[in-house]
């Protein structure tokens, strides 16, 4: 018998992967709003994409975690 087929492995990888998704969405999130607001040296038109788009890959990830891992 392997260690993979069994359930507590299979719990703890699941577990480890939604804190992995919770830990780089929260860090998107933050770095999109510190790109929007805090940068000034960046001109206006970039720091809109770059911080939406962080923003927008965060709202994806969430989104990817909460279908995944909802439990239904």
């Amino acid at each position: 018998m392997s260690d993979s087929s069994s359930p507590t492995s299979e719990a703890l990888q699941r577990t480890r992967q939604k804190v992995i998704l919770i830990a780089l969405g929260t860090v998107l999130m933050l770095g999109g709003f510190v790109v929007l607001f805090a940068l000034k040296r960046m001109p206006l038109p970039m720091r809109l994409v770059v911080g939406l788009g962080d923003l927008i890959a965060a709202s994806a990830l969430f989104m990817i975690l909460r279908q995944k891992f909802s439990g239904k």
